[in-house]
């Protein structure tokens, strides 16, 4: 099996070479005071954990810590103090700087030598305690896009130097809206706005994120992240995957296929009355103005908004004939409008006090559960260049015994691509740097109402020539 090359894949021959199996270039760790004292935890620290995630707002981590200095006392720890780490998988693109707050120290437990003691510290993004002091009271007229770029910059990206952080991507959104926040926090702002949001390439993608990586913040649709190409592919069950590492100095290796061998692998199930009451395959809004006593009720149907959509597969994860498309009151909706609230709506606009909400209402989560309904969660070696909202390509062979001919397939259901939602990058001071990933996708690669069995044309399709 010969996989396609990926980018940013750091190779023996780098400078920096890739010497050991997950092999990191942690630089430091330091904890860093208020008044400016600074402490290198290098050779106190055992685990550093920094966990991103496409559904939570900020990037977070947790240190655990073998201290037989008592730096919380002796420095001592406050919960205003700064923790700078910087590190980089060998060959990568670029070395990462992060600083995190210190939010939280773990209770203490003394060792058995009673001179030195065990303990975790948390840390969060900076800019959390920005959004915990934030108070966004302002009414707006635009576009959703634009209102998040304004509270952004005025509530969130308070910060200097190292702790000041850049909104990288903005999708914009479509349609004019007028909405007062009512003093509320910056992140709770920015979330009930995303609910609200509709792509202005495509105003049925209602799927809108706000997040952090290691790069930055985003304000996006998950939908866009579908039309770029797999930044890595990953195989489970290959007879010949196999990590490997450098027998000498001088030897040169093939890092691709220990980047992309899958070591532990989970397939997730999921949970159709759960989906069916979060009207996630189908559901009705009933809009009420309340100066005309006029209504209309509208009806969504996951199956006739399938192919006006992306998608990462091709097929839906529902097959044509289910007993879930159809039933449209198993998830109502209520909502009430009001006739030119705003003043007489131009041509282009509707003043209605909730424009289009027949639009976004049942889309939002309705789009959002169904990108999370098929998932797998698996670790790999860690790689400082992934990102969540990367699309990457799982190959994962059936869980059977092999054909006549000695040969195995794959599995139908969750071979194909996907995005990854959720990382979190260990870095364990004597095995390494690894990266405990989720991944989900919207859609499979073959329909679910035939007889499904790979072959090599659909992966040709899904991911480029990796057989």
């Amino acid at each position: 099996m010969i996989p396609p090359d990926s980018p940013n894949t750091p190779t023996a021959t780098d400078s920096n070479s890739y010497l050991r199996l997950n092999d990191i270039r942690l630089r430091d760790i330091s904890i860093v005071s208020p008044n400016g004292t600074d402490i290198s935890i290098m050779n106190q620290y055992a685990v550093f954990e920094i966990t991103e995630d496409l559904f939570q707002n900020n990037l977070s981590g947790v240190v655990a810590n073998i201290d037989a200095s008592n730096i919380v006392s002796n420095f001592p720890l406050t919960g205003q103090e700064y923790l700078l780490v910087t590190f980089e998988t060998p060959g990568s693109a670029k070395e990462i700087e992060l600083a995190f707050l210190i939010d939280r120290v773990i209770d203490r437990a003394p060792l058995r030598n009673k001179q030195s003691q065990f303990y975790d510290i948390h840390v969060v993004c900076p800019t959390f305690h920005c959004h915990l002091f934030s108070d966004v009271s302002k009414s707006y007229t635009g576009n959703i896009s634009t209102m998040v770029s304004d509270i952004f910059k005025n509530h969130i990206n308070t910060g200097s130097g190292n702790t000041r952080k850049e909104l990288i991507s903005n999708e914009k959104t479509v349609g004019e809206q007028n909405i007062i926040i009512p003093s509320w926090s910056a992140f709770t702002a920015i979330n009930w706005l995303a609910k609200r949001a509709a792509s202005e390439s495509n105003s049925k993608v209602c799927d809108y994120v706000f997040y952090q990586d290691l790069d930055g913040f985003h304000f996006k649709s998950i939908s866009s992240m579908f039309n770029k190409d797999p930044m890595q592919t990953y195989i489970y069950g290959a007879d010949n995957a196999r990590d490997f590492i450098r027998d000498n100095p001088n030897s040169e290796i093939n890092m691709q296929e220990s980047f992309q061998n899958i070591r532990k692998l989970v397939a997730c199930g999921f949970d159709r009355s759960r989906e069916t009451l979060k009207g996630t395959y189908s559901s009705s809004v009933l809009v009420h103005d309340i100066v005309t006593k006029s209504y209309d009720t509208i009806e969504y149907k996951y199956l006739d908004d399938f192919d006006k959509t992306p998608n990462l597969n091709g097929n839906p994860i529902m097959p044509k004939n289910n007993i879930y498309s159809d039933k449209t009151n198993s998830k109502q909706y209520f909502v009430p409008s009001h006739l030119n609230l705003y003043g007489e709506p131009s041509a282009s606009e509707e003043n209605s006090g909730n424009d289009s909400v027949e639009n976004w209402l049942p889309r939002h989560d309705a789009q959002i559960n169904q990108f999370m309904s098929s998932s797998i969660e698996i670790d790999v070696a860690g790689d400082t260049n992934r990102r969540v909202g990367d699309k990457v390509f799982a190959v994962i062979n059936s869980f059977e015994s092999l054909d006549q001919q000695g040969r195995s397939k794959l599995d139908p259901l969750i071979t194909g691509n996907y995005i990854v939602t959720k990382i979190k990058h260990t870095i364990h001071k004597t095995t390494g740097h690894t990266l405990k990933m989720k991944l989900c996708k919207d859609s499979n690669v073959e329909s679910t109402s035939q007889n499904m069995s790979l072959d090599s044309n659909v992966l040709n399709n899904g991911s480029g020539n990796i057989l």
